[in-house]
């Protein structure tokens, strides 16, 4: 059965919340970038070590992840295919940020909340991706 060339209600529904999602990334990386004391003083000795320790090209990688994500939330709202490209290019660098952070020893010294985030954060990336080629496989997307 063909789909219709206009998205259905739950399209834009879904593109509002990977919106608002990606806008709370945007909110995490510019506090980390702005403000890294603030974040420094939630965190046990332990963490601000491992925070300290992190390569220079580590916020720039987040940076591109949380930006590439918000751009393909606005190109899906715009009806554009970019969004497919752009969601790629988060789910990448989220890739990247998120084996980096697995593998530096981050999962054992972060409480439950923050477990829950670091899991979250790659599979709501993912589910974008995902929902991005569906919709322009429906031809949603121009």
């Amino acid at each position: 059965m063909p789909y219709s060339s206009k998205p259905q209600m739950w399209f834009w529904v879904l593109a509002i919340i990977f919106l608002l999602w990606n806008l709370m990334g945007i909110g995490a990386w510019s506090t980390e970038m702005a403000a890294p004391d603030i974040m420094m003083e939630q965190m046990t000795e332990q963490q601000q070590e491992l925070y300290q320790s992190r390569p220079g090209w580590y916020m720039y990688v987040y940076g591109i992840a949380v930006f590439a994500g918000l751009l393909a939330c606005i190109m899906l709202l715009f009806k554009r295919k970019l969004a497919v490209i752009l969601s790629l290019v988060s789910l990448f660098a989220v890739i990247i940020t998120t084996s980096f952070n697995f593998f530096n020893g981050s999962w054992g010294i972060i409480n439950t909340s923050d477990k829950f985030f670091f899991l979250s954060v790659p599979l709501l990336s993912i589910c974008l991706w995902l929902f991005a080629r569906s919709a322009a496989s429906k031809a949603w997307l121009r």
